[in-house]
């Protein structure tokens, strides 16, 4: 998995009556999956109703969790816009990502082509391919919508409508939910644009299996060339892992629909390759090895974190998030919560739903204050947030460092409280406050959290997360039983503990 990945958006499922109602202003594209040349797609649409003399039209430059500038729009050629009897508007290309369309009030049609980003994961390239789109005539297409449809600067917040025309064998697997319109074509709707790249597709003949955990309904849909059915195993190896996470927070998922969608390329080179892209309620995962061994371990490893982010940042976001800018994005201050909190929660959730024995626990820890120790700790995690641009040479320290210090704000809730709160108890209550159609203000959150909790955890956040104290292991760890040494990174219990770490203990791992 890439893990140059992450932030994503908020999900909402639009009511298909209200679109139709309201024909004229959306956004209605027609997108061609039959009819492949080259390895390129054709594209059109009709915009919004509108009184404007001229629009900005974008692809997006960016998505939410890659920072760096990814250019869809240099996958889009020969972009013509025409008025109702087929003449032709003038247009021209500002730069990589957008064209300024003249007279669009007259504008019935925009059309252009728009070519694959990746055709095989054999050719090694640092970019990512999971925010791409994939397409191979007759066999499969990756979806990812911020490669193939973009908005008018002028007009926002606008459902969408996509026809899609395809083979009459395939089958869309997505969060959306596609509607067969007749053999050849699917229709499926969107609230907005953010919901629609954040839902991408898989298309090809199916090879799907559904999960019911509680009411959250579960699709694996899965795709290799040569073997057509394997979702099934793929879904019994992570349906344990679903239900205690379902166990873990709370008895109930804050989600009505999730989808795994997997690309796994067979090949004849050594090693294991994955890359993914997390978004609210989906998830893309591609894999490349000459062995399907290696498959179930990696997914269920992705499957218990990128389940997660159903808590943040579906349900619990801030402005910048629910506003983000696709050409120029401001970046929130507070990825300890979207993914350090995540990769905590990943860590935490088998050891006290006894999944894994104190052994595997203790060597999770020792891999995470490794992985650690690799990075500046002279940088604060609130600056390497919103500088995440900037500061991709320690990103990946909020996998490493960000549970460390979910560990230690767990461990401290639950010794302020008696043991009747921790972490798990706090991100509920951010999803009650929040919820996935609110979203917090980016300076405020950490004296929210300490109006909801205790004013020591203020100084917590102070210290550790806008500050550079040293994440204060061997303390905390102390509270529970546990012993660190500093030294080696070596994390082991104690001999002979004492009643208040061993209730402590208890209200952490239930051990």
């Amino acid at each position: 998995m890439n893990n140059l990945i992450k932030l994503v958006f908020v999900l909402i499922i639009f009511p298909t009556t209200i679109i139709a109602q309201s024909s004229k202003k959306i956004y209605n594209y027609n997108i061609d999956l039959l009819h492949v040349s080259n390895d390129e797609v054709t594209v059109s649409f009709a915009p919004p109703k509108n009184n404007l003399k001229q629009g900005k039209f974008i692809i997006p430059k960016l998505v939410p969790g890659f920072y760096q500038a990814m250019n869809f729009g240099q996958y889009v050629s020969n972009l013509v816009a025409t008025d109702k009897n087929g003449k032709k508007i003038s247009t021209e290309r500002l730069d990589q990502n957008s064209w300024m369309v003249h007279d669009l009030k007259h504008v019935n049609k925009i059309s252009y082509q728009v070519a694959d980003g990746w055709d095989s994961l054999e050719k090694d390239t640092y970019e990512a391919k999971s925010a791409g789109s994939m397409f191979i005539k007759d066999s499969v297409f990756v979806i990812n919508y911020n490669s193939l449809v973009g908005y008018f600067e002028e007009i926002k917040d606008t459902p969408y409508q996509i026809n899609i025309t395809k083979n009459k064998d395939f089958y869309a697997s997505s969060a959306l939910d596609y509607k067969k319109k007749d053999k050849n074509t699917d229709i499926v709707w969107a609230k907005d644009y953010r919901q629609l790249v954040d839902s991408p597709a898989m298309y090809c003949v199916p090879d799907t299996t559904w999960l019911k955990i509680g009411h959250t309904e579960v699709l694996v849909s899965f795709y290799n060339k040569q073997e057509r059915q394997y979702s099934k195993t793929i879904a019994h190896e992570i349906e344990n892992i679903l239900k205690n996470q379902q166990a873990y927070l709370g008895g109930t998922l804050p989600v009505n629909k999730y989808a795994f969608l997997i690309y796994y390329e067979s090949s004849n080179e050594k090693g294991f390759m994955g890359d993914g892209l997390e978004h609210s309620q989906s998830t893309v995962c591609l894999y490349r090895s000459g062995s399907m061994k290696f498959l179930p371990n990696a997914l269920n490893r992705v499957a218990s974190h990128e389940f997660f982010h159903i808590v943040t940042p579906l349900n619990i976001h801030s402005g910048e998030i629910q506003h983000y800018d696709f050409l120029n994005p401001s970046m929130s201050k507070h990825l300890w919560l979207y993914e350090g909190m995540t990769e905590y929660a990943t860590i935490h959730m088998p050891i006290k739903q006894k999944m894994i024995s104190l052994e595997d626990f203790e060597k999770t820890l020792e891999e995470k204050i490794k992985g650690m120790k690799e990075f500046d700790d002279k940088v604060s995690f609130t600056e390497i947030s919103k500088n995440a641009m900037t500061r991709q040479d320690q990103y990946m320290n909020f996998y490493e460092k960000g549970p460390l210090l979910g560990l230690c704000l767990d461990i401290r809730l639950r010794e302020l409280s008696g043991g009747k709160m921790g972490t798990q108890d706090l991100m509920l209550q951010l999803m009650k406050k929040y919820g996935a159609g609110k979203y917090f203000n980016d300076d405020d959150l950490f004296d929210e959290i300490t109006t909801m909790t205790y004013p020591e955890i203020r100084t917590f956040f102070k210290d550790y997360i806008e500050g550079t104290q040293p994440v204060p292991l061997k303390e905390y760890l102390a509270k529970v039983g546990f012993t660190y040494d500093e030294n080696t990174g070596k994390v082991s219990l104690v001999p002979n503990p004492d009643s208040k770490q061993l209730a402590l203990r208890k209200a952490w791992i239930d051990q």
